[in-house]
Formats: structure tokens, C-alpha cells, sequence
């Protein structure tokens, strides 16, 4: 996937209130067609959604559960802690780390568990470690779900096995994979095919694989999750970067996980290349300026924008600016005075604040000599 810096400002820049809303950019390569109950397929740095099938349906994410119980102990911190299994923690049932009441293990380990071999049991040691109990964890799990705008998930567990009221989206998932990859710890551990963890008590170590096969099979893949129950079906969150640029793949209820998300992954990275709009420093337009020493001021985004676009779009681009023009001396440096919105093919992309790139000082007039006026010489 080539990275592209929009030089010319792709078009003339407009002075307008707003821009049309027309269905987004069309890639010339169609999206392939899998068999899912839903997915998504998203760009991990903005977000922005280059694929969806029932994205906001409610369905049983299973163990991708775990993304988020990974995503609170980790951004919690104190991993090297150690803590003691409690007999509720090593009776959970499903897929299991193996663990037993009364070992130790220090939180990254139990990490390593919960996220390689997707064990059960650690998202029950991990959320009673860190919030006291199961029912305070999954409370923190909620808040942290409305507080990443997952609005169509509620949490009853912290492992994902089915229970009324546990639910989720692909949207949403795909939104809690982002948030946790931008952890490096958890980019880290999901990444990895196999990890060894040590039981403190005993001293004993053993080797723990990672069940994602996409992380054999597909060279670019580093994550994210997979799941699986009677009434989830297979899902798998999955990750894969190429050219600076990861793409995040939900697939929920998909009997062929593995070839669903590669084929969506293959098409996002065939189908997409990024461009940079919008950079500081490089000026988008020029405002006029009432009542200062100069008549214009350059005006520049406050912060870099970038974005996926489909292969020969960058043709149908143009910028829309909103200012407050003229602008009235005097104009300090940095103050907001607009916002700029990039258009591909009649349908915003993402926008930015306006700044002034300079000072601009008011105008005095010209003071008048004394009167009368003094005569020199004879």
C-alpha cells in the first residue's frame, strides 16, 4: 500500500459553509464476498470504515470478551505483580491456561494466558487482581466500553462465554481492537505464536500457543483474537500492517474465519492507499485581513490529516474551508479561524482547525506634522 502526499491541494480551495453528502469513495476493486454473520474491516490509525456487513448488530463476541479485559489490565499497569489463583479463577470452565487455586503468577503471565491459548480462567484471575471481584471488573470493563463509543456492547463476563446480556458489534470490537493495539504491551502479546509462562509457587514453566492461525499463514498479520462458542460460531478480530498501514478485520459467526478475514485484509491493503491531506505548517489558503499591516494571512490545519482513499481517487478531491474572512486586525499566531474539510468524490474524508501561520498587526494611521509647521533656515 503506497503512502501519497497531497501536494497540490488536490483543487482550487473553496470558500464555502459546507460540502455535499454523497455516497463515499467507490474502490474500482469490489470487496469479496464472504459468508458472516457481520464484520467490519477498519483502518486502525483514523478508524475511518472501508467495509461493513450488520456492523452495529448485537451479536455474541465469545472470547474477543478478552480484548477488553486485556485492554484494562494493561492500561492499569503493575504487571511484574504477582497474585495468588483463587479456586472461582481455576474452576472456570472452557478454554483454560491450565491453571490451578493457590498458584502464583505475575499479571503479565496471566496476561500471556488470557490472550495466547484464551484462557478462561485467567479473565477471571485478572479481573479479581485488579478490581477486587468479578462483578467490579465487569463494571470497569462497561465504562470503558461507553468511554471508546462502543454503544452497542454491554459486558456480563470477562471471558466471553455466553450469557444473557453479554453482547457486542462488529463495529464495536473492531473500535476496542483499535484502542488496545495502540497499547504497545498488548500489540506485543497478540502478536507473538508462543510464549512461556513460569508458576511462581513451583517454579515450573511451560510454553503457551497462541490460537490465532492467521498469525502462521498470513506474513503481515500481528493480531488480534479469536472466539469461539455454540452460539457465537467462530469470530476472529484480526490485524495485519503493510506499509506503516494496519487494518483491523472483525468477522462474527463466520463457519471460515480464517480465509473471511484474509480475504478482507488482502482486499483493504489491494484496494486502498493512504494520502496525507493535510500537514502543519503547509498553508491551505491565504485570508484577507481588515485594518492590519498586510492584507492576507496564511492559514494552516492545526493538525496533520490523513486518510484512506480507493485507488484513483485522489483525482476527485477538493478542499472546503470555513473562515471567519476577513478576519479583523489584529491576528495573533495560532488562533483558530476556520476549519477545513477534505471532499473525495462529494463526500467529507475529515476535517481540521484553521490557525493563523503568523501574526498580523493592526495598522495605525499615519501621524500629521505639528502645526503651524516650523521654518528652518531664513
Amino acid at each position: 500500500m503506497a503512502v501519497k502526499t497531497c501536494t497540490a491541494l488536490a483543487a482550487a480551495v473553496l470558500l464555502t459553509l459546507g460540502g455535499s453528502a454523497a455516497p463515499g469513495p467507490t474502490p474500482a476493486l469490489p470487496p469479496p464476498r464472504i459468508g458472516v454473520g457481520a464484520g467490519v474491516l477498519v483502518d486502525a490509525t483514523t478508524g475511518q470504515v472501508l467495509w461493513a456487513q450488520h456492523a452495529y448488530r448485537q451479536m455474541d463476541p465469545a472470547s474477543t470478551t478478552k480484548i477488553m479485559t486485556a485492554y484494562l489490565v494493561i492500561r492499569a499497569g503493575g504487571l511484574e505483580r504477582t497474585v495468588a489463583v483463587s479456586r472461582r479463577a481455576a474452576g472456570t470452565p472452557g478454554s483454560r491456561m491450565h491453571l490451578a487455586a493457590n498458584d502464583r503468577y505475575t499479571l503479565m503471565d496471566l496476561l500471556r494466558g488470557l490472550l495466547l491459548p484464551s484462557g478462561n480462567d485467567a479473565a477471571v484471575a485478572l479481573a479479581e487482581a485488579e478490581s477486587g471481584s468479578v462483578p467490579a471488573f465487569v463494571a470497569e470493563m462497561n465504562r470503558a466500553a461507553r468511554a471508546l463509543g462502543a454503544y452497542q456492547t454491554h459486558f456480563v463476563n470477562p471471558h466471553g462465554l455466553t450469557e444473557r446480556g453479554h453482547y457486542s458489534s462488529a463495529y464495536d470490537l473492531a473500535l476496542i481492537a483499535r484502542a488496545a493495539l495502540g497499547l504497545p504491551v498488548f500489540q506485543h502479546l497478540v502478536s507473538t505464536p508462543e510464549d512461556r509462562v513460569t508458576e511462581l509457587r513451583r517454579g515450573a514453566r511451560r510454553v503457551l500457543h497462541n490460537s490465532n492461525r492467521l498469525l502462521e499463514t498470513f506474513p503481515a498479520v500481528d493480531g488480534v483474537k479469536t472466539g469461539t462458542t455454540d452460539a457465537a460460531g467462530p469470530c476472529l478480530v484480526a490485524s495485519a500492517t503493510r506499509h506503516g498501514t494496519q487494518l483491523i478485520a472483525v468477522v462474527l459467526h463466520a463457519p471460515h474465519r480464517w480465509q473471511a478475514a484474509a480475504r478482507l485484509l488482502r482486499w483493504g491493503f489491494a484496494a486502498w492507499h493512504r494520502v496525507t491531506w493535510l500537514t502543519p505548517g503547509r498553508p491551505v489558503a491565504h485570508v484577507a485581513v481588515t485594518g492590519g499591516a498586510r492584507g492576507a494571512v496564511a492559514v494552516i490545519p492545526r493538525s496533520p490529516l490523513s486518510t484512506l482513499v480507493p485507488h484513483g481517487a485522489v483525482d476527485a478531491a477538493r478542499f472546503v474551508t470555513t473562515s471567519a474572512a476577513p478576519l479583523a486586525a489584529p491576528v495573533r499566531r495560532g488562533a483558530v479561524v476556520g476549519r477545513v474539510t477534505v471532499v473525495v468524490n462529494g463526500t467529507p474524508v475529515g476535517s481540521r482547525i484553521l490557525v493563523a501561520a503568523a501574526s498580523v498587526e493592526r495598522r495605525w494611521p499615519a501621524r500629521p506634522l505639528p502645526w503651524p509647521w516650523p521654518v528652518f533656515g531664513r
